[in-house]
């Protein structure tokens, strides 16, 4: 018994399918490095530096924030103090860009301290009854605290004398401010 071993016949290379597979693979490589150059020069965050995420800096004593952030790598931009009801001075009240943002080493965080709580200038009530200065004065976030009586011929009974601070003082929401009256001899 012969065995017979069955080869295939040699082929020749076909021309048109190999400049074929040439063409398909230079489109190829093409769009690939096409679609590579523009995701890294139109990307919105960065795609090869290396970056971290922003973190969250409300709260924290403004020394403190500038410490943490060049801890990370990251610049601090201080803008302008503004007041605050419940914030101490020079805590931080708000941050730009938000945390949890990526962003690559060496990026700008926009810091924005507090200037403590706002103040009310105490309204002008000399000359008003009692009940009406009491109104005015919640009115303005400010709170009546000890009534002292002065007599004063020249004026009605109740009415404002003066107050304690003087009018246009600044105060913090929810101070005293005393109020003295006209009230009877003794």
């Amino acid at each position: 018994m012969r065995i017979r071993r069955h080869v295939r016949p040699e082929r020749t290379p076909n021309p048109r399918r190999r400049r074929l597979l040439r063409d398909v693979t230079i489109v190829a490589v093409v769009a690939l490095l096409g679609f590579a150059a523009g995701t890294l020069w139109l990307s919105p965050v960065p795609v090869v530096a290396s970056s971290g995420t922003v973190p969250r800096l409300i709260g924290l004593e403004l020394d403190a924030a500038r410490r943490e952030l060049s801890a990370l790598g990251y610049r601090a931009g201080i803008a302008d103090a503004r007041e605050h009801a419940s914030a101490r001075r020079g805590t931080v009240i708000a941050q730009d860009p938000p945390p949890g943002v990526a962003m690559p080493a060496g990026g700008a965080v926009s810091v924005t301290p507090s200037a403590g709580p706002a103040t009310a200038p105490v309204p002008d009530l000399v000359g008003l009854d009692a009940a009406l200065a009491e109104r005015i004065l919640a009115a303005a976030g400010l709170r009546v605290g000890d009534i002292d009586s002065v007599a004063d011929r020249g004026q009605d009974l109740g009415v404002v004398l003066g107050t304690r601070p003087s009018a246009g003082a600044g105060r913090r929401a929810g101070d005293q401010v005393d109020l003295i009256i006209n009230g009877r001899e003794r």
